[in-house]
């Protein structure tokens, strides 16, 4: 459920009183923090837990509703910072899998503008471009214990509280 919390602070604040479920939690924060944060460059207004989550999440999200290929076609500018952030997780597989998606994204961004496909593309195209992608071969590599991480980035955000709640 989602609740309307009109700041970050008022969520931890309730989330004290009232424990909520990870899930719930973590839904919540994730639309007060999206009204602040557009591209990597916007995270430097906030506190290095800040950018833990937010990155971390965006990716392992991005990923899971599309895989590597779409990640890199949505997000290119968040990899690097979302390796960040899963190192600050201690999830050392997660950054490895990230780091081989770095190597391959200058690649692969040419290869969609080769295509043309970041212009004004057809979703058919584009999805035909994500299952031959050389991408994909990373999707068959997450490691499972690693990269859904939902409860765990949600324990580390209520560690690290303080910096949430100077988000303003």
């Amino acid at each position: 459920m989602k609740l309307p919390f009109k700041s970050i602070s008022a969520l931890i604040d309730y989330d004290a009183t009232s424990p909520m479920d990870s899930g719930e939690f973590d839904d919540n924060l994730w639309i007060l923090l999206c009204k602040k944060i557009g591209s990597p460059k916007d995270l430097e207004a906030f506190r290095h837990p800040v950018a833990v989550y937010y990155a971390s999440r965006l990716l392992e999200w991005e990923v899971g509703n599309g895989g590597f290929a779409q990640a890199v076609y949505n997000i290119p500018d968040w990899f690097e910072y979302a390796a960040i952030g899963y190192a600050a997780l201690g999830k050392r597989k997660a950054v490895q899998l990230i780091r081989d998606a770095l190597a391959l994204l200058k690649g692969e961004r040419e290869d969609l503008k080769e295509k043309r496909l970041l212009d004004g593309t057809t979703i058919g195209e584009l999805f035909a471009h994500f299952s031959e992608s050389r991408m994909i071969e990373l999707d068959k590599r997450i490691p499972e214990d690693e990269w859904w991480i939902d409860d765990e980035r949600i324990e580390y955000v209520r560690k690290n509280k303080d910096a949430f709640r100077e988000v303003q």
